[in-house]
Order: structure tokens, then C-alpha cells, then sequence
């Protein structure tokens, strides 16, 4: 199978930047940021390798992993893998809005 380029969106990363900022605030270190970020490098590096890895959302275009208490939606496009956003569950989900519309 291809490997595919993995592409954060500008919302995406900003979204995973928040979570790790909050969890660097709320520990006093980054020990917890750096496992996240090692797992999302983990199931990010196994995504370029299979796109359908994640389940297939609502809208039929969209896949979604979950890992632990986070979701990550993205879209195959070509040759490419977009991450469009990186929501942590434990938000309020009145935050979401429609990142696929936003994402790009």
C-alpha cells in the first residue's frame, strides 16, 4: 500500500497546540504532552500507511480514529491524508463546530 503524506490543518493544529498547552498548565510539565504527542506520531504514522484506518462519518468523506479520550477527524485526498481537527471528548461538544467546512 502507499504511504500517504499526513497534512494538520491550520484549525487541526491549533486544536492539538490548546490541548497541550492545557494539560502543560494544568500537570506543571510536559511529560503527559510528550506521551500524547508520541501516540498521536504512533497512530498518525499507521494512518499514512492505511487510510481506512478510522470509521467513516456522517457526511461519508470524513473518518474518524478515536484514541482514548480524543477523536481525529480526516479526509483522504489523492495522495494525502488531511488531519481536520483534533477534538479532545471531554470538551463541551456546543464548542464543535463544523471543521470540515473551516479545516481547509
Amino acid at each position: 500500500m502507499v504511504k500517504r503524506t499526513i497534512i494538520w490543518s491550520g484549525q487541526a493544529s491549533s486544536e492539538l497546540k490548546s490541548t497541550l498547552l492545557f494539560y502543560n498548565l494544568r500537570n506543571g510539565n510536559i511529560k503527559y504532552s510528550l506521551r500524547l504527542l508520541d501516540q498521536i506520531k504512533q497512530i498518525t504514522d499507521a494512518l499514512s500507511e492505511n487510510e481506512f484506518m478510522g470509521r467513516l462519518s456522517e457526511d461519508k468523506s470524513t473518518r474518524i480514529i478515536v484514541m482514548k479520550a480524543y477523536l481525529i477527524f480526516y479526509e483522504t485526498v489523492e495522495s494525502e491524508i488531511h488531519i481536520l481537527s483534533f477534538w479532545d471528548n471531554r470538551q463541551n461538544p456546543k464548542n464543535r463546530i463544523n471543521k470540515k467546512n473551516t479545516a481547509k
